[in-house]
């Protein structure tokens, strides 16, 4: 006989414990727009999944490939856990300003958030799309360092030495454009340091390991490894 369920299980309130906030920040969707804008939730505080860029569907249990623009909130340090998730583990710092993902988030019933985690996210164009300038930075960024072309060399660097080496060297250009521009838009001041996981993205070199592909550097010399079993 299966025993009865326990105090927690029957829980139909938040016990504030934080887990689902250790499990990464939410993704943001239209009606989030105005956290951003007004400055509610800093666009610092936030990144960017690129399109094609492996992620993993919470809601499916099961890493995919991301078919739009999913902005969320950064983790702290090196963990996913939400960077706005008070230092005592129990409490949320934008309590009263949180994403609408957060709002639904019900752990004893999942059947609100995996509704709203179906439905139009927010994208970045959204949000600085009529920027003079940046936008088309942006699309040209998303255009050179595009995820599904990484797919594509990433398939290629396991076939024959000619074809492999063609794709190493498309990879290595994609990474020199992604560092370059970061820089230029710092040095110009068109952006903070904090903003470019938001607006490009986390960098090539933290991601490119999702497609098995492994980046060292050798002084000004970027070496690419393909681990297809990692």
């Amino acid at each position: 006989m299966k025993p009865p369920p326990s105090p927690e299980e029957n829980c139909q309130t938040c016990r504030r414990c934080g887990e689902c906030c250790r499990k990464g920040g939410p993704a943001f969707h239209p009606i989030d727009r105005p956290l951003i804008e007004k400055g509610l939730i800093p666009a610092a505080c936030l990144y960017t999944i690129r399109p094609g860029e492996p992620v993993y569907d919470n809601v499916a249990g099961r890493l995919a490939f991301a078919k739009t623009d999913i902005i969320k909130i950064k983790g702290r340090g090196d963990h996913w856990t939400c960077c706005f998730l008070a230092a005592n583990g129990h409490g949320c710092e934008i309590y009263q300003n949180r994403p609408a993902e957060c709002r639904c988030m019900q752990c004893w019933d999942t059947r609100e958030i995996e509704t709203l985690y179906r439905q139009e996210r927010l994208s970045r164009r959204d949000l600085v799309g009529t920027v003079e300038g940046l936008w088309e930075l942006i699309a040209h960024h998303e255009e050179r360092c595009a995820y599904r072309r990484v797919q594509e060399l990433s398939s290629q660097m396991a076939s024959a030495t000619e074809r492999r080496e063609k794709a190493m060297a498309e990879i290595r250009d994609m990474v020199r454009y992604d560092e370059s521009l970061r820089q230029l838009l710092v040095e110009q001041g068109r952006a903070q340091a904090d903003m470019l996981d938001f607006l490009l993205g986390r960098p090539l070199v933290q991601t490119l390991p999702g497609f098995h592909i492994q980046v060292k550097r050798d002084q000004a010399r970027i070496h690419l490894t393909y681990s297809p079993l990692t």
